[in-house]
């Protein structure tokens, strides 16, 4: 499965997000510890806001097919920003398994005039059975705009279409509602076609101040005997969190430091240091939503009756 990471809080240098730790998510394109099975070299792609930049609201977004971990321009770029806000994403694929690799296909997505950003961890089984009928509750102006052909930008246009305003900047409130109103869609279309095979739904939804992440899976552990899958046991990709003060290194440890008041929330597939002492696992069928203002995060988790 791919591996995700959200931050939201006091300014931070990319470049200690994407490479400075000892798991960070560069190095879990190659060498992932909770989900070795896959290989995570099918792109990469992040999303970043900088409150010091022109345009504060507008994310900073790159999107490339090529590994982070050779990529000297996302070097550099990590080196100089410091967002508040980051999503980033590196796209993970079954060995040997047929898949379409291009900038289109790359998370996370977002249209150049909207202001939600979305990620996706997961894999919506037999997705071409219930696509047509996904999209008769997507606005049509959203649907002509889809480019690649994944389950996950279809998710994202799905999002959209449950907002008051699709290109507008929701609350946290409307934001998380509007996720859980794409589960109910999904869940439903599920039934209508009789799809009942595991599908894991890690949504990572932000508008640079709010922030959604998922814990999800329709049909949790159910695959075909011949499916091959089945010996992976990935029906539930793992997430993880951590929150304090603010993420930096101190006698050659990364961790969130200073916890007496929550600035910073850092959300992840799996830890990106290989001391997870300070690290919470999302619980199973759960949402976290937070947001930032004032150099707090206030973040709650809810659980998911979907």
């Amino acid at each position: 499965m791919c591996r995700v990471l959200a931050y939201l809080g006091l300014p931070t240098p990319l470049e200690s997000l994407l490479y400075a730790t000892d798991a960070s998510l560069a190095r879990q394109a190659y060498s992932p510890r909770m989900m070795a099975s896959f290989v995570n070299l099918a792109g990469f792609g992040f999303a970043a806001w900088d409150d010091a930049t022109v345009h504060p609201e507008e994310p900073f977004v790159y999107r490339v097919t090529t590994l982070p971990t050779h990529d000297q321009n996302l070097r550099a770029l990590a080196h100089k920003l410091v967002p508040g806000c980051v999503l980033a994403h590196v796209r993970g694929v079954v060995e040997g398994a047929p898949v379409v690799v291009s900038q289109q296909n790359t998370h996370p997505f977002r249209f150049d005039d909207a202001h939600v950003a979305l990620a996706h961890n997961g894999h919506l089984r037999e997705f071409a059975r219930m696509r047509f009928d996904l999209q008769k509750h997507v606005r049509p102006e959203l649907a002509r705009r889809v480019e690649g052909n994944t389950d996950s930008e279809w998710l994202y246009v799905l999002v959209l279409s449950q907002l008051r305003d699709p290109l507008g900047k929701p609350s946290v409130e409307e934001l998380a509602t509007a996720v859980v109103r794409t589960l109910e869609i999904v869940r439903d279309l599920r039934g209508r076609h009789g799809i009942t095979t595991a599908s894991p739904v890690n949504l990572f939804v932000t508008t640079g101040v709010s922030l959604i992440v998922t814990r999800f899976s329709f049909d949790h552990g159910w695959y075909p005997p011949d499916d091959p899958l089945l010996e992976l046991d990935l029906a539930y990709v793992t997430l993880w969190y951590t929150f304090g003060g603010e993420f930096k290194e101190h006698a050659g440890d990364w961790a969130m430091r200073g916890a007496d008041v929550a600035s910073s929330l850092l959300v992840a597939s799996e830890p990106i240091t290989s001391d997870t002492s300070t690290w919470l696992e999302v619980p199973e069928y759960s949402l976290l939503a937070a947001s930032r203002g004032d150099g707090t995060v206030v973040s709650e988790l809810h659980d998911l009756e979907v």
